[in-house]
């Protein structure tokens, strides 16, 4: 969705309020094939100087020229608040997580920095100040709720980006690099750990987190060819300990049992290697992947004073093809080098995932995605917590969208399933998304968890919500 945006001081302003504090279109069948033919696919320095080139609007945007440089500022502030729907009374001394729990105050400020004629960078930060704390009373609340969820400031991307021949760009920096074509399950996707602080709530495209990295990209004919240096291995942002989407009394731990802390700001800086042939045809496209990358899980150490995100191997490939009106969606890999808890043997991995989303009623998209992660050689201790895995394990993604009001309006329906007939649990979500105008945008929506056979989506199950966000482009 195109929003115009304005450079003025308030969005600055909010962002050092934030630090002082310490501190998530029209879907036919033609726009979702655009490029799938002959053409050489965009490339990163493409895409980063969309804009670059254009007359500026006089009212949306300001341009800062200081030669031989140009910058293009842009700022957002907004309200996220949510609002709890099925939480029981708590038992004496437990947190009360029922009403009101969320009043986040955000910011967020880009600057796309024009450095030379063939090299461009942009610098992002994000903050965000939670009042809820202090209106519920911050003694009511675990201390790890807090630190996770209370404020925040972070560096987000923060790259340049170059051509150094006419066949060849380079990006460098903090960055996000996307593979796969799944929009709601991850297969391929494996380079960038994720916020998963509030599962569910948002959708993937908005969790992904960057990380330091290096990639060189070479376009030949219909394809191109990357390979990427990954100097980050960053954490995923996890859920607060003993907060509503991590309690450790989930787990058989004995009486005493400290949980391990993993900070989600202290990244190992040791380089792995990451590689990607991507290319686009009349109707159809492909790519290949492989990499050595950090696991999404994490695992003990030997004493059970740590937790960690070990290293992985991954192969793999994805395919989309149009047929009957939409287009069908693959993706296959192969992962190594995964450990668990209830088991000394490393083991394999094979993940798949074929969907189709269906394109040619107008305003309408409708999509469905399944997937299956087989581990090799399982062990039926497996299944016990912390792991708690199957052998096979089944997801199931189903998506409706409807745009209207000159699609300026999207009002989406996902359920998210986990098990072969949906026994281990999930979340539905239904949501509105509205441009409002050109600088306000306004989402609201209520998430219901599903308990089921699986211990932690169990544990989540009263955590249904109402969210509404409100957010500010200038």
């Amino acid at each position: 969705m195109s929003r115009k945006h304005l450079v003025t001081r308030a969005g600055l302003t909010l962002a050092l309020m934030l630090g002082s504090n310490s501190i998530w279109a029209n879907n036919e069948l033609d726009d979702a094939l655009g490029g799938f033919d002959n053409k050489p696919a965009s490339t990163d320095l493409d895409e980063a100087l969309t804009g670059f080139d254009s007359a500026p609007s006089e009212v949306a945007q300001t341009v800062i020229a200081a030669s031989p440089s140009k910058v293009q500022l842009r700022s957002m502030f907004g309200l996220n608040s949510q609002l709890t729907t099925a939480h029981n009374a708590p038992a004496s001394g437990a947190t009360d997580w029922r009403g009101l729990q969320q009043l986040q105050f955000k910011t967020r400020i880009e600057a796309d920095i024009e450095l030379t004629k063939n090299w461009k960078a942009k610098l992002g930060v994000n903050g965000f100040y939670d009042g809820v704390y202090q209106f519920n009373g911050r003694d009511n609340y675990p201390a790890d709720v807090l630190k996770t969820q209370e404020s925040e400031l972070e560096l987000f991307e923060a790259y340049a980006l170059g051509s150094i021949s006419e066949q060849t760009d380079v990006k460098i920096g903090r960055q996000i690099v996307v593979w796969g074509k799944s929009d709601s399950i991850r297969i391929t996707d494996v380079i960038n750990p994720l916020d998963n602080r509030q599962p569910g709530l948002v959708d993937i495209e908005d969790l992904r987190l960057p990380i330091l990295a290096t990639k060189l990209t070479r376009y030949e004919s219909d394809w191109a060819f990357s390979l990427l240096a990954l100097h980050e291995q960053r954490p995923p942002k996890e859920p607060a300990i003993n907060g509503e989407f991590l309690p450790v009394s989930i787990f058989p731990f004995p009486p005493g049992f400290e949980f391990p802390k993993v900070d989600s700001q202290q990244s190992q800086f040791d380089t792995t290697l990451a590689a990607s042939a991507e290319a686009r045809f009349s109707g159809w496209d492909v790519s290949l992947y492989a990499a050595r990358v950090q696991d999404s899980r994490w695992v003990f150490n030997a004493d059970k004073t740590a937790r960690e995100y070990g290293l992985i191997n991954m192969l793999g490939a994805a395919a989309n093809f149009s047929l009957g009106g939409g287009l069908i969606k693959t993706e296959i890999a192969q992962l190594s080098d995964l450990q668990y808890n209830t088991t000394t043997q490393s083991k394999t991995r094979l993940d798949w995932l074929i969907g189709y989303d269906y394109l040619s009623v107008p305003d309408w998209t409708f999509s469905l995605e399944v997937a299956d992660r087989y581990i090799q050689n399982y062990e039926p201790q497996m299944a016990n917590l912390p792991d708690a895995v199957m052998e096979h394990n089944w997801q199931t993604a189903a998506r409706i969208s409807y745009s209207f009001d000159r699609d300026r309006a999207t009002v989406s329906y996902l359920a998210s399933l986990l098990g072969e007939q949906a026994e281990l649990g999930g979340f539905q979500r239904l949501w509105l998304d509205y441009d409002l105008n050109d600088h306000i945008n306004l989402t609201l929506g209520y998430i219901d968890y599903h308990g089921g056979d699986h211990p932690l989506w169990q544990a989540l199950k009263n955590n249904d919500r109402f969210f509404v966000s409100l957010d500010y482009y200038l």
